[in-house]
């Protein structure tokens, strides 16, 4: 009977904090992580403020929880996408895809994340980029298997396309989210991956 007790209060536990980065990848979504307010995420889920405290000791600390929910999230993703073809041509557009449209929902928080620790050796020391390695292992991963297969060129290398891949993107959803017009995801992924 404790055990089962045990494990309803560790669900319950889980379910709070689930609620918590939910809520805050929200406000950070919707107002920026300068401007959310602890006591607005607590409201959207549904919990006091002093809950949040219990949890996570600052808005610091909820930023990179909420940076590790992402990268644990997008390297999940990126996974079974890749899992779904065995064309490199095909593994790379939905990665792009896939990159492309969480780094233009999620800009405020990994501008936030990253943005003052950028290019900072520093930044070598966070949690952020040990996260952010583990994703872009399954890009290398897409790259090497290409280059086996004779898809992708063997003598550029590897860091090169990385960087050009993810940065690219990166700054092709900083320019869409900075524009007036209507957004295109789909034509400027397809308009990318021609370039790339």
């Amino acid at each position: 009977m404790s055990e089962a007790k045990s494990k309803t209060r560790r669900q319950k536990v889980e379910e709070k904090e689930r609620a918590i980065l939910a809520a805050t990848r929200a406000a950070f979504r919707e107002r920026g992580p300068d401007d959310a307010k602890i006591s607005a995420i607590a409201k959207a889920a549904n919990l006091a403020e002093g809950t949040v405290y219990l949890y996570f000791k600052n808005k610091q600390a909820l930023l990179m929880a909420a940076v590790s929910d992402f990268y644990t999230e997008l390297t999940h993703d990126a996974e079974a996408a890749v899992q779904a073809s065995d064309e490199t041509e095909k593994r790379l557009a939905a990665l792009a895809r896939l990159h492309f449209g969480r780094v233009l929902e999620e800009w405020p928080l990994i501008a936030e994340a990253m943005g003052p620790h950028l290019p900072s050796l520093e930044y070598r020391e966070t949690e952020a980029y040990t996260l952010n390695r583990r994703y872009v292992t399954v890009f290398d991963g897409v790259i090497r298997d290409g280059v086996e297969r004779g898809d992708i060129r063997a003598d550029v290398a590897l860091s090169a396309m990385r960087d050009l891949f993810h940065g690219g993107l990166e700054h092709l959803a900083r320019s869409a989210r900075l524009r007036a017009q209507p957004l295109n995801a789909d034509a400027e992924v397809c308009q990318f991956l021609t370039i790339f």
